[in-house]
């Protein structure tokens, strides 16, 4: 199976409950692009424009075609227009665009470089698909900042090893990094410490913080405060994800549903396939908050899962803090569905595909609420 093989063949628009009006506080802007992520545009927007206090509902990867919706206070310009990325604005609105106005994210993907046995595996786990729903798991584009056997950047600073924390960021390659940018931090690696090489090829996001070693070379904390705020909490976020989908994966071996083990880059996804009623009603109802020192379980079947994966970690609930303070930066908990089942999901009839001799190609839509990954759906679905 291969998907994101073109731009195209990954297509994702948000649904947003919004009023637009001709008049109000923010103007509202829909978002198309492409090999872009939503916060890399949102920062060349403001640096090449001056534009500041851009506000977004949904993250999207660069790998798939785009479209989102970005609120900007006041009157902005009618149209930006980029390479990879365009801006239009569709009117106005007397509230920001915010992640509680993203009521799903609606998909229409090509699935390329079949055999005839995906195919029929395909087509078989639609039913149960459809039926009981799919394993909530975060998927690999959440953890972008992780480093795949050096650790998750967050660990580092929970622990006050700032240095080790803006090493793993500047200066190791994760799973997700393209060749270029791969030998930019292997560069970085070499010249560690040698702040002033290292402003040549560091990264924007980290500019800041490798100018402040060159008057301050000892100073770790100050660098890492330096970072930009919404950088620090997708370093958080990427944590209690992986630790999240860690308490996923035991709940459902303790229960011996599982069918379908896949791995991934920072370890297994574990699913399920037709349930009981009793299982199917227990996981349809269930919400797991991500672990954060204010987290409570109305489980304690869970809460003991979440204190036991804590415990490999050398942690417990009330350690998951920082040691510096940033306003509003810290281990929030939220309620996660342990469960998520896609809505008018369509599968069209297999094709030859051009692109692979000898293979087929399927296109499905679907909706998913928001948070929920329509690559971990994927993986179901071609589970065997």
């Amino acid at each position: 199976m291969k998907i994101k093989c073109h731009p195209d063949d990954f297509c994702v628009e948000e649904i947003v409950r919004m009023k637009i009006k001709n008049r109000g506080r923010y103007s509202i802007y829909r978002l198309e692009k492409r090999f872009w992520n939503t916060l890399d545009v949102i920062r060349d927007i403001q640096v090449r424009y001056q534009l500041n206090g851009l506000s977004r509902a949904g993250l999207k990867d660069r790998y798939s075609f785009s479209i989102q919706y970005l609120s900007l206070p006041g009157n902005g310009p009618e149209q930006i227009t980029s390479s990879n990325y365009r801006l239009i604005r569709i009117g106005m609105a007397d509230e920001p665009v915010t992640p509680e106005r993203l009521m799903a994210n609606r998909f229409q993907i090509t699935v390329r470089c079949l055999n005839a046995d995906e195919v029929k595996t395909i087509e078989q786990s639609l039913p149960a698909v459809e039926c009981y729903g799919v394993a909530n798991y975060y998927d690999e584009q959440r953890f972008g900042s992780a480093r795949h056997h050096a650790g998750f950047i967050a660990r580092k600073l929970i622990d006050g090893h700032y240095n080790g924390a803006l090493k793993l960021f500047l200066a190791t390659p994760s799973a997700s990094d393209d060749s270029r940018t791969r030998k930019v931090k292997q560069e970085l690696a070499l010249n560690w410490g040698n702040w002033q090489k290292c402003l040549e090829i560091v990264p924007f996001e980290g500019k800041k913080a490798v100018k402040h070693l060159l008057q301050r070379p000892r100073d770790f904390e100050g660098a890492i405060k330096l970072l930009p705020k919404t950088l620090l909490e997708l370093f958080i976020n990427a944590y209690q994800s992986w630790l999240w989908n860690e308490v996923l994966r035991l709940l459902l071996e303790e229960m011996g549903v599982v069918r379908f083990r896949v791995r991934y880059n920072l370890g297994v996804m574990a699913f399920f396939g037709n349930l009981s009623t009793q299982d199917a009603k227990y996981l349809g109802q269930l919400s797991i908050p991500t672990p954060g020192p204010h987290a409570e379980y109305e489980s304690e079947r869970v809460e003991r899962i979440v204190n036991s994966v804590l415990e490999k970690e050398g942690l417990e609930l009330k350690m998951l803090k920082l040691k510096f303070r940033i306003k509003g930066l810290y281990f929030k908990s939220w309620k996660r569905p342990a469960v998520f089942k896609p809505d008018k999901l369509k599968i069209d009839q297999p094709q030859t595909d051009e692109l692979y001799p000898d293979k087929y190609k399927i296109r499905l839509a679907f909706d998913l609420p928001p948070g929920c990954f329509a690559t971990v759906l994927l993986k179901r679905l071609v589970a065997r």
